[in-house]
């Protein structure tokens, strides 16, 4: 079978966060037994084990898929298209792919005011390159479901709170299913003790316990909260703050300088630590392991679903993060969720575990024998293969 699979912004920089991770694996399983086409706006064809055919847009705003598009699909002649969908998606006014389609719904849905409690009107319009999206989708009428569900065979998501919140708004249950992206089984594979030790002896000299967060440090994942949280379990006991800053962009440096102020302003800047630097995943296993607890505070998630809630309980750490989207629904118990936005909360979740060494490791166990149990990438594109062969 040929498929093509169409992608915004498919290129080697994106393909270890979500929903291009997601692409990437399903297409890499798929290619074993079917002939895959990737079809992106992204010029950079960059990723030698897939085939990539790049246009200069995929979609026209608010109208569909762009004469390129079409033109491309009708020369490639798949017999079945996968296209990722974000509810803004159903807003387009015309669907000339005379094809099967498949969709990947890969955004989260929220309420106006889940957006304004969680992020506030003045952080929401400074960063609106990330939330406008998010405000409109809470505002598209359920109608606009009902009526584009027909162009699609199936509708795939990657959290099953998205799907209920979808088909709660119209979408048929029968084309609603539920595909949660995998877990690269190299998280399961626990560090050697004398590298943990190495990275110990570097970032944390004095033995205390270690608050660590990871990814991007832009503020809309909470990581403005968490330094203000930690301020205040500092005042109450010796322990250390560490990011492991992901900067896809030279943008996010202003992020970076906005945790530096709210340090300084707490006069905690010593207990600090931002690590600006790519981490390969075993340099990143390395470091979250040494790691007492790890902390997530989204406002919002951005892209379903967050698999650093993930790839940390595959460590066996107890992880805090807040009560977004998807993000008690993932964890299934095995954490702590705090209200977002509240530092208040989140100081007091921290303290709870930094006080009960038996509470950390029973979580930590609790977690890790969760995720021995979570599929793997195999596993997500068998899923696949019966969903496109059916």
């Amino acid at each position: 079978m040929k498929i093509a699979i169409i992608c915004p912004e498919f290129q080697k920089s994106n393909i270890r966060k979500l929903p291009w991770k997601y692409i990437y694996e399903i297409a890499k399983y798929l290619g074993k037994d079917h002939i895959i086409k990737i079809i992106t706006d992204s010029d950079k064809k960059d990723v030698d084990e897939l085939n990539i055919v790049s246009v200069n847009r995929l979609f026209r705003p608010l109208k569909g898929e762009t004469d390129e598009l079409l033109h491309i699909i009708k020369q490639e002649n798949p017999d079945k298209c996968i296209m990722l969908l974000g509810l803004s998606s159903f807003l387009r006014k015309e669907f000339k792919i005379n094809k099967s389609v498949i969709g990947i719904f890969t955004s989260p849905l929220y309420s106006l005011r889940e957006l304004i409690k969680n992020m506030g009107i003045k952080n929401s319009y400074k960063y609106r390159k990330y939330t406008v999206i998010h405000y409109v989708n809470a505002l598209i009428p359920n109608y606009f479901i009902r009526k584009w569900e027909g162009n699609f065979e199936k509708i795939i998501f990657l959290s099953n709170d998205t799907c209920k919140k979808l088909v709660k708004k119209g979408l048929s249950p029968e084309k609603a299913l539920f595909v949660p992206p995998g877990l690269d089984e190299e998280f399961l594979v626990m560090p050697q003790l004398e590298e943990i030790n190495e990275i110990k002896s570097i970032i944390n000299p004095k033995n205390v316990p270690i608050i660590m967060y990871f990814t991007s440090p832009l503020t809309l994942r909470g990581t403005d909260i968490l330094v203000e949280a930690f301020a205040k379990v500092r005042k109450k006991m010796s322990c250390k703050l560490v990011f492991l800053s992901r900067l896809d962009y030279n943008e996010l440096l202003m992020e970076e300088e906005i945790l530096n102020r709210i340090a300084e302003k707490n006069d905690i800047n010593d207990s600090i630590e931002i690590i600006s630097k790519y981490l390969s995943p075993k340099q990143l296993k390395e470091y979250l392991s040494t790691a007492s607890i790890i902390c997530l505070p989204f406002k919002i998630v951005i892209s379903d679903i967050p698999v650093s809630v993930l790839e940390s309980m595959a460590l066996g750490k107890p992880v805090i993060s807040t009560n977004v989207a998807c993000i008690p629904d993932i964890m299934k118990g095995n954490g702590i969720i705090v209200n977002a936005n509240d530092s208040e909360d989140l100081a007091n979740s921290i303290l709870q575990l930094l006080d009960n060494e038996d509470l950390v490791k029973k979580m930590g166990i609790k977690s890790r024998n969760y995720m021995e149990k979570y599929p793997n990438w195999i596993q997500v594109g068998e899923s696949l293969v019966k969903i496109i062969e059916d």
